[in-house]
Order: structure tokens, then sequence, then C-alpha cells
């Protein structure tokens, strides 16, 4: 009898086992969910401007001051999933396009803002300061750093900042961006400080030299500094100056950072020129040179060369290095300066 038992509970046993079994599949497969995508962070971006110090105030260091860019400025940001600091080797996540609005933030030209996935990023910006259809510098063909070849009279933006990305999809995460200049400016002020001899009265004249070479320029993301300094041209470039010659003529432009000791010779041509006690002259022209400084022309300086006229006689007085501010100064000269006999 027990026997016989043993063999009719066997084959129940194992058929209540099976349903019970398939039932739990099922409600396994009921409880997991589907797989979802990978979730990624909307990020948004507000940009700034760095104005560097050239000279710290006696007792400690000049705070670094900041100005909101302009207006649609155009600005491209290019997101690297971090592997290491520096130089990018490998292709940028994501390359996106902005407009600066008024406040200071950054709208996506064309869709909607950057996703990017948890991580750590480093963000790399470029700007050339200037609204309308004037775009930054794009990467050469096959390089993942490198931009193409750049020119004088731009004003250069550049921000590099590592970020880490946390995954909270229901919120945005703000990058705010602080810019540096990556090209100097060069300033002329003509005046007569002359006794007899001095300028009664004159035409603005213009004022012709050569600017740094292009030629293999580049900026260099993640690299320090992101752009070198090069030579001087050998093409001239001629500008114009404007004011008059009781506050002086003043003549400037935006040029690459240019190596140190680059012999820049001038040649100054006023329309018409009048003398203390003399009848008009038309066309004078001056020449004489200046030669960069110690050190060049860097990044985000402004360098103001002086020069004095009275009859015949033409000279260089002093040179002026100051931070290059966006706002325009008073009579085109900055308020503060670090000068030297020149």
């Amino acid at each position: 009898m027990q026997q016989h038992s043993s063999i009719t509970l066997g084959p129940l046993l194992a058929l209540l086992l099976l349903f019970s079994c398939s039932s739990g599949e099922e409600i396994l497969k009921e409880e997991i969910p589907p797989v979802l995508p990978e979730e990624k962070v909307t990020v948004s971006f507000s940009g700034k401007m760095e104005l560097a110090e050239t000279k710290a105030e006696e007792g400690g260091d000049t705070p670094t001051q900041t100005q909101t860019l302009r207006k649609d400025v155009n600005v491209t940001i290019r997101a690297y999933k971090q592997t290491e600091v520096g130089k990018p080797t490998v292709a940028p996540q994501l390359c996106y396009d902005y407009l600066v609005q008024s406040d200071g933030s950054l709208k996506v030209k064309s869709g909607d803002e950057m996703l990017l996935s948890a991580g750590t990023y480093t963000f790399y910006a470029l700007s050339v300061n200037a609204a309308g259809d004037t775009v930054p510098p794009a990467l050469t063909s096959g390089s993942h750093s490198e931009t193409e070849a750049l020119q004088n009279n731009t004003d250069y933006l550049y921000c590099g900042v590592n970020r880490e990305i946390v995954s909270n999809p229901e919120e945005t995460h703000k990058v705010s961006l602080t810019f540096s200049r990556l090209a100097a400016r060069l300033q002329i002020s003509i005046v007569s400080d002359g006794g007899d001899d001095k300028i009664t009265a004159a035409e603005a004249p213009t004022v012709t030299l050569p600017l740094t070479d292009p030629a293999g320029s580049k900026i260099t993301l993640g690299a320090t500094p992101a752009i070198e300094q090069y030579a001087v041209a050998s093409a001239d470039t001629t500008l114009e100056s404007e004011g008059d010659i009781t506050e002086g003529f003043t003549a400037g432009c935006i040029l690459l950072p240019m190596t140190a000791s680059q012999t820049l010779p001038v040649r100054i041509v006023f329309p018409s020129i009048t003398f203390n006690g003399l009848v008009p002259q038309v066309d004078k022209l001056y020449e004489t040179k200046i030669i960069t400084p110690a050190g060049g022309f860097v990044s985000g300086n402004q360098y103001n060369y002086t020069v004095n006229i009275t009859g015949n006689q033409v000279g260089f007085t002093t040179l002026s290095v100051t931070a290059w501010d966006i706002k325009t100064p008073v009579n085109g000269l900055p308020d503060s300066s670090i000068e030297e006999d020149y």
C-alpha cells in the first residue's frame, strides 16, 4: 500500500510544481519593466568675459573683473567626454552653435538644448565677439583640437571648463563659461607737444604698418597657451585715425599675438597739416618704427604707443600696456596703465 501511494502522488506532485513555475514565470515577466534608454541631462550655458589685469595693486593682487558678453555674439561649444585633462584626442560628443542673449545666457541657434548622459565633460567654447554672420573658426579636417587658420582684426574669445554632469533628467544643468581674449590690441596715439613747432591744425592721418603673420596660426583646444605668438608679416595694413590735434589722433587694430623684438616700420600720412606760423602742407609723410616689447604682444593686452610730432621731427615717447577692456575708454585711452620709456 505504501508503495502504491508513493507512485500515485509522484506525478501529481510534479504536475503541481509545473503549474507553480509557469505561473511564477508569468508574474515575474510582468514585474520586469522594459529596458529604458540611457537617461540624459539638459545642459544650458551662460557666458561672460574675463578682463585680466596687467597690474597688481599695491599690497595684493587686483581682483579679476568680468563683463557679460554682448548680445547676438556667436559662440560654438564642444562637449568632450573627459578621459584626461588636456588636448582632446577624440571627437566631441556634441558641437552646438549659440547666440548670446541680453542677459548673458546662450540660446541654441537651431534645435533643442544640449543633452548629455551623466559623466565628466570638458566644454571648449570659441567666439569671435562679433554679432551677425561672423562665426568662430572651425576645427581643421581630421583634427579634434586644432582650428583652421586665424586672421588679424578678429577678437577671438576662448573658454575651457571641466564639469561633472549628474543624472537628474528633471532639472537643467547650468554651466557658466568665463571667456578670455586670445588676440591683442595695438593703439597708436599721435600728439604734438612741441613749442613753436607744434601742429596748429591737421586732418586725421592714416597709419600704415605690418601686423602679425597669420600663416600657420591656430587655436589649440586644451593647450596652454591656447594660441601661440607669431612673427611680423611683410604685408602692410593702413589704419584710419580719429580725433583732433587738441586731444590727439588715435588709430588702433586687433592683431594676433606677436613675438618679442619684432620691428614694425610705421608710416603716418597727414592729408593736410599746419604748423605754428607756417602755411598748410598736404600729404605730409612721417616714418618711424616700433619694436615689440619684451614678452611680445600677449593675448588679452592692449599696447598703447604715443608718438609726438613737432615740425619735421617724429618720435615715440612712451609705451603703456593695459588690460584690453571691451568698454570704450575716454579718448580711446585706458584709465590706468604701466608706462615705460620708449
